[in-house]
């Protein structure tokens, strides 16, 4: 099938949805970060203060994550109420 040409999006290649391309950045990011510092460490190099920064971003994660669950099922909970008694 010859698809070139097209803007039928059912004809070829389907476009990631915002909210996964979002996640797919972020966690390539973060795996290259990781990398970097593994590979950091194993030439025996030290990054000055990268204790301080991962205790700071893992408090933030932390408090960050919590409301950050807590608003979404707050909306999940609205959104499920705003269709009716049929919604299952």
């Amino acid at each position: 099938m010859d698809t070139r040409g097209t803007n039928d999006p059912d004809a070829g290649e389907r476009e990631l949805p915002f909210g996964a391309a979002v996640v797919v950045v972020v966690l390539a990011g973060l795996c290259g970060g990781v990398l970097l510092l593994a590979l950091l460490h194993g030439l025996g190099w030290t990054v000055p203060g990268l204790g301080w920064l991962v205790a700071k971003g893992a408090v933030k994660l932390g408090v960050g994550g919590a409301v950050g669950l807590a608003a979404a099922v707050a909306w999940l909970r609205v959104r499920r109420a705003g269709r009716g008694p049929d919604a299952s």
